[in-house]
């Protein structure tokens, strides 16, 4: 067992970064990377992948059995967050993102999530064991979207929540 931050993580779990982002954090943080979606990405054609479904569907049923509301999936959202992923598997590595604040536009309230592993059900299961993660999965949004990249057998993942409708993002896209 290795600790990560102060929290027994078994070997076998999930690499996460933990800790929930608040706004007033996210100017804070050093920028990072951005990773450009491929040229194939059909424009106008966006849609949530199986695996993000995955999380998506995760996520709203957490919320359900807390007793809080389900959370509308945002393409916008997704799409930042797809971008994300990608930076994040091409630099091999997890890492929040700094420039989140200035990405997403239109926003009251941002929160973040990312993390590294397998597959959705077990890094799923990570996430929510974490209490940093599942306080931001629990949290008081309305909104939600998640990108996901793979490489060289691992997933990786970024969890975008945020409270206000049609965000947008500085992408223009989708």
């Amino acid at each position: 067992m290795r600790l990560l931050r102060g929290v027994p993580v078994p070997r076998f779990q999930l690499a996460l970064v933990l800790g929930s982002v608040a706004v007033v954090a996210l100017s804070m943080l050093p920028a990072t990377p951005k990773a450009s979606l491929s040229e194939s990405e059909p424009i106008g054609k966006y849609s949530f992948t199986k695996s993000e479904r995955c999380f998506l569907r995760k996520i709203n049923n957490m919320r359900h059995r807390n007793g809080k509301r389900r959370l509308d999936f945002d393409k916008q959202l997704g799409y930042v967050a797809r971008r994300h992923a990608r930076g994040m598997s091409k630099n091999g590595s997890i890492y929040h993102d700094g420039d989140l604040g200035s990405t997403v536009t239109r926003w009251r309230r941002l929160g973040q999530n990312v993390g590294m592993g397998g597959g959705c059900r077990s890094l799923f299961k990570a996430f929510k064991n974490s209490s940093a993660h599942r306080s931001n999965i629990l949290g008081q949004w309305k909104y939600m979207g998640v990108g996901l990249d793979r490489r060289g057998g691992r997933m990786y993942v970024m969890h975008v929540f945020q409270s206000r409708r049609n965000p947008g993002n500085i992408y223009h896209y989708p």
